[in-house]
């Protein structure tokens, strides 16, 4: 016989079982994308892949990822009814918040006419700008569309395609390299030890940053920055800081 605390206890633990996926899948974003970049870098394909990646995430169907120029933004990949790879697009009003000085955080609009689609139908139910900025430059925007209405995301997930800026704008700033330095296959399975934080501070490592420079830049405190730091040492079995340093500008993160 079920009882009356029976339904309320099957809801909870529907419940738990969503948001343990919701972080697997966060968790599996970001490390994908770390691995992707230790082994590609920044090249046509991997931006492509990651895209494709990020897209699949939020369940999205449209979007771009542009890197700055001079004069504007040029688009590096792309999916679905947007503008195509090597498109111009001048720093158009819609994209201002986005590029405001210093860090910003993602821009979610709903129901509006997008620059970023192509076609009759600019409208689109959604759009998500993600900033990529380093070091108080930006390195470009990653755009997240919906032609049609769909429910924003989360605060989590909006913290995620942010830790996945800080990784993309980290590999743009990294000379392109003939040959990776670091096999593939190593380098994924290292970047799997890491949590999503400990991903941001890795990659902003080989910039010489201070911890309060990175605390300021990823919104935590520098002591908070030390243990992460701390934990990575620990989790890749590098001796020092420089030696991370080096190992993540080794698997395509980082100046």
């Amino acid at each position: 016989m079920t009882t009356d605390t029976a339904l309320p206890t099957a809801r909870a633990a529907r419940s738990r079982y969503r948001q343990i996926e919701s972080s697997v899948a966060r968790w599996r974003l970001l490390t994908d994308a770390a691995g992707v970049l230790a082994a590609e870098g920044v090249r046509p394909g991997a931006l492509a892949t990651i895209l494709a990646k990020s897209l699949a995430f939020l369940s999205l169907e449209d979007g771009l990822l542009m890197t700055s120029r001079d004069d504007g933004l040029q688009v590096c990949a792309s999916q679905g009814q947007t503008l195509p790879v090597g498109a111009h697009l001048s720093h158009a009003a819609a994209l201002q918040t986005a590029l405001q000085p210093g860090p910003q955080p993602p821009t979610v609009r709903h129901d509006v006419v997008s620059a970023l689609r192509i076609g009759r139908e600019q409208l689109a139910g959604l759009e998500i700008l993600v900033p990529l900025c380093l070091d108080g430059k930006h390195r470009g925007v990653l755009a997240l569309l919906s032609a049609h209405p769909a429910p924003p995301p989360s605060a989590d997930d909006l913290t995620t395609l942010q830790t996945l800026a800080t990784l993309l704008a980290a590999a743009m700033a990294t000379p392109r390299q003939a040959t990776p330095r670091v096999a593939a296959p190593d380098a994924a399975a290292a970047l799997k030890l890491l949590t999503p934080r400990e991903l941001e501070v890795f990659a902003l490592l080989p910039s010489g940053w201070t911890n309060a420079a990175m605390g300021e830049h990823l919104g935590i405190a520098a002591g908070t920055v030390k243990v992460h730091v701390e934990r990575i040492l620990h989790k890749l079995d590098l001796h020092d800081r420089t030696q991370a340093a080096v190992r993540a500008a080794d698997f395509g993160l980082g100046a």
